[in-house]
């Protein structure tokens, strides 16, 4: 048996970092910070951090294909807008504080119009990038633009309170006392961890990310994969949206301003490689939690708001370093870098059965 030596600890150190980390945070803080370990606090660490939590499976999907949606919280923002705007009722006298359409459609009728729409946007994305080969940045940097636009064209700048409680109920209500949005976040995970981790679509994915032209040579599309992708990131963006509307009850044009960076990080953080092709949805968890559980933190100590964002900088720059490391000393091959060979061998068995 090989002794275990400095570069196999460094690997370990590399590929496990987050939860070191996670769990050395989670004691000094519940050591320094009275109450932080508290099951209050505890609560709204899981459900402040729901909505950065969704958001993040959908960027850390589009950065193991090697591509980021900078557009996602502008999705947040739209669909938001838009959500509030088709259940208000329209008030002729006073449009500035309602900006309804004239109709209070039902949400059972809004949520899947909502839902469809994120996934279009998502669509739309991975369509210029893939089909009409445009830069991936580019493209959802404008499309972030556009949608904001929109959402302030359409709600005229204005907010628009008082959702229903129908509505609300993914992002403010309770099961048991465990609140919907933090199930419902959980679930997620698990569910794309399983996609990403044990189906075939999952291995296409990291395909893409590790090498496209080697992905495609092995008999598959990378563009549907991407596409898919975009699209799967737009849908999330969009659920998130409605659960930050189900929580707040009053949508903002601006909702949502500002949360890519928090997304991009958290799932760096999380060891989603920006190199592609590498890192786990449950490592992107890891990183979730970590962030939420800096915020809080933060909040609980009462630090100038003008540091935070240096924090949060300082924090985003040490999980670049790690990345960077990971290529040194992590093997190329691993259980979370599959190659395309294996995509190909898939597909060949798929064939035979």
């Amino acid at each position: 048996m090989r002794t275990p030596n400095r570069h196999d600890l460094l690997e370990f150190l590399t590929r496990h970092f987050i939860w070191v980390v996670l769990v050395f945070t989670v004691v000094v803080f519940g050591l320094t910070i009275k109450g932080y370990l508290g099951l209050a606090n505890i609560a709204n660490i899981l459900i402040t951090g729901s909505v950065l939590g969704v958001m993040v499976i959908g960027q850390s999907l589009c950065l193991m294909a090697r591509k980021l949606d900078l557009s996602a919280e502008g999705t947040v923002s739209l669909v938001a807008v838009v959500a509030a705007w088709l259940m208000l009722p329209y008030r002729e006298t006073d449009l500035a504080q309602a900006g309804g359409l004239g109709v209070e459609l039902d949400p059972l009728i809004v949520i899947p119009l909502i839902l469809a729409l994120g996934a279009l946007i998502g669509f739309v994305n991975g369509f210029m990038i893939m089909k009409l080969n445009m830069n991936f940045f580019i493209v959802t940097l404008a499309m972030q633009l556009v949608l904001r636009g929109l959402a302030l064209a359409i709600s005229e700048g204005a907010i628009m309170p008082g959702t229903p409680a129908a509505f609300n109920w993914l992002g403010g209500g309770r099961i048991a006392g465990i609140p919907v949005s933090v199930i419902a976040t959980i679930g997620l995970y698990l569910v794309f961890g399983f996609v990403m981790s044990r189906m075939q679509f999952g291995r296409k994915v990291y395909a893409v990310g590790a090498n496209e032209d080697a992905a495609r040579a092995s008999g598959f599309s990378p563009a549907r994969t991407v596409i898919l992708v975009y699209t799967a990131s737009g849908f999330l963006a969009a659920l998130a949206g409605w659960m930050l509307l189900g929580r707040l009850e009053t949508s903002v044009p601006n909702l949502g301003i500002g949360l890519t960076l928090n997304v991009v990080a958290a799932a760096v953080i999380g060891g989603v490689s920006l190199k592609g092709g590498e890192g786990s949805i449950i490592g992107a968890f890891a990183g979730v939690l970590f962030l939420a559980m800096v915020n809080n933190a933060l909040n609980l100590m009462n630090v100038d708001p003008l540091w935070v964002n240096a924090v949060r900088g300082l924090i985003i720059l040490v999980a670049l370093i790690i990345d960077a490391q990971k290529t040194r000393y992590a093997g190329r091959a691993g259980p979370s870098a599959p190659t395309t060979t294996v995509v190909a061998d898939a597909d060949q068995n798929a064939a035979v059965s």
